[in-house]
């Protein structure tokens, strides 16, 4: 296949306020726009998406097997032919052959074939999760045509890639995965290592049947075809597969009322059967993971931690704790329950305090530093709407130095923002980039800086009503800034201010 990079593009029409949205995700992507134009909602969906592909299990047993051949049986034999050798070259004399063996047309556009034949009501399923509605509710009710949603990964060699695309009809939803005519699909190594090993524990008759002397049943062929095809698939998903974590805008409410709120779904689930339980609003699944993630954040069956290449992370929650904080977010268990307290220490007091009578910006990135000790890794997608919120202007600036050295350390950033602060430093950060480092020394805050390709900007506008919004990259214009129309507000804010003053002094 062709060699799939690290920044994958998504369309989206028709879908809740977005009328069109054409974006290529970076390792910091930032959403920008007014209020109301979809912004939260395509973080919402690339969240879902992440969920979904992440654990993409594709059942191709169901698909059809007319797909066999004769013609495609002869390949088939080949290609068996092909890695008993290098199977007995790698068991027999240590032998580890890196070549990749690239599929014949006739199996190629068999595979395409089966890809084409994927169910996709799980993805359904999980953005609808995700928002807490029927995904087909999600389409635009004041247009005739469909909501469409493709994702494609990028390739680096300029070849063809694989494209999935969702469309949620008024009456139905359809989904494929398309992989390209003339594209060259390939088995790695690993793919036959893989296979060896996941068949050893299989009967003995199976191991024969399929690299033994016959092959030729359709049975056998349907085998190693579907064997092939999740296979590709790991390739085909890439790099939607990450894990991805998302810090809702209200998180400071939920940080406060976390208790309050689980105690209470718990409670009604231990009593459902017993009395009638009121009709209680159904938790959207980011907020019910984001609850959920609370709660076990540092399980230690579910930790990834304690490794060399987390050292960085572990280096930026201290920084945030000293520099921003001034003072320790903590996290312990109750005795009794088992249930996590968080709590706040400032730096020099004896006495901690629980973390919902700390200020609002400790409970605001107090998440931030619990996901980035115990859940984020790097290379996996953290989600943050709005952290300017409850920030002053100044540590607004000085947060945004901290996701660009969580970039740095290989978390892929995706923030939606109103905030001006937080665009004039991400645009000095990328400018600060072109400087040899011992230029950037003399400067403030310095030691951090994002090289352009790192960084996309994406402007959401809202079109003439009843359009919705469209959705376009910005770059820095030639004063060195990100064309947000901020500006227009500040300008419309001193003409006013102009204008009182005249009359006061008439």
């Amino acid at each position: 296949m062709s060699t799939i990079g690290d920044h994958p593009e998504l369309t989206v029409t028709n879908f809740g306020p977005i009328q069109q949205a054409d974006i290529k995700l970076h390792p910091l992507s930032v959403f920008i726009g007014p209020s109301n134009t979809g912004k939260s909602y395509l973080a919402i969906l690339i969240y879902a998406l992440h969920r979904y592909f992440g654990n993409y299990a594709p059942s191709f047993l169901s698909a059809p097997q007319d797909s066999i051949t004769q013609d495609t049986l002869p390949d088939l034999r080949d290609l068996q032919n092909v890695m008993n050798s290098r199977w007995t070259l790698h068991e027999a004399h240590g032998v580890k052959n890196q070549d990749e063996i690239i599929l014949t047309e006739q199996l190629a556009a068999t595979l395409r074939k089966k890809f084409r034949n994927i169910s996709g009501t799980g993805l359904e399923d999980e953005i609808g999760r995700c928002f807490g509605l029927e995904a087909k509710s999600l389409r635009r009710w004041d247009v005739n045509g469909d909501s469409h949603i493709i994702l494609r990964a990028m390739p680096v060699d300029g070849g063809k890639v694989p494209e999935h695309r969702l469309t949620l009809g008024s009456d139905k939803t359809a989904f494929e995965t398309i992989i390209p005519e003339g594209m060259m699909l390939k088995l790695r190594e690993d793919f036959i290592n893989a296979m060896f090993h996941r068949l050893w524990i299989r009967p003995f008759p199976l191991q024969r049947e399929l690299f033994g002397n016959s092959f030729e049943s359709d049975r056998t062929a349907m085998r190693l075809l579907t064997l092939m095809a999740e296979y590709l698939a790991l390739d085909v998903c890439k790099p939607f597969a990450q894990s991805a974590y998302y810090l809702p805008a209200d998180r400071t409410g939920i940080m406060h009322a976390h208790k309050a709120v689980v105690s209470a779904v718990l409670g009604n689930a231990v009593m459902a059967g017993i009395r009638q339980v009121r009709n209680m609003p159904l938790l959207s699944g980011i907020i019910a993971d984001f609850l959920e993630k609370l709660i076990t954040i540092d399980d230690p069956s579910l930790r990834r931690r304690n490794t060399d290449w987390h050292k960085d992370i572990l280096e930026i929650c201290e920084e945030i704790e000293n520099d921003i904080l001034n003072g320790s977010v903590k996290t312990e268990r109750s005795e009794t329950t088992n249930y996590p307290q968080f709590s706040y220490r400032r730096s020099g007091w004896p006495e901690t305090l629980p973390l919902n009578n700390a200020s609002s910006m400790v409970s605001e990135l107090a998440p931030v530093l619990l996901y980035l000790r115990h859940q984020v890794s790097p290379g996996d997608v953290l989600i943050i709407e709005e952290p300017e919120s409850h920030l002053h202007p100044s540590i607004q600036v000085q947060f945004t130095r901290q996701l660009a050295a969580m970039v740095n350390a290989g978390i892929r950033i995706i923030i939606t923002t109103h905030s001006e602060w937080v665009l004039e430093e991400l645009a000095n950060l990328v400018r600060l980039s072109s400087l040899p480092r011992s230029d950037r020394d003399k400067i403030p805050g310095g030691e951090v800086a994002l090289h352009p390709d790192k960084v996309g900007a994406w402007l959401f506008q809202q079109g003439s009503l009843p359009s919705g919004s469209t959705v376009s990259q910005i770059d820095l214009d030639e004063s060195g800034l990100y064309p947000t129309g901020y500006d227009d507000v500040a300008t419309a804010l001193h003409n006013n201010w102009a204008r009182i003053s005249r009359q006061l002094d008439n």
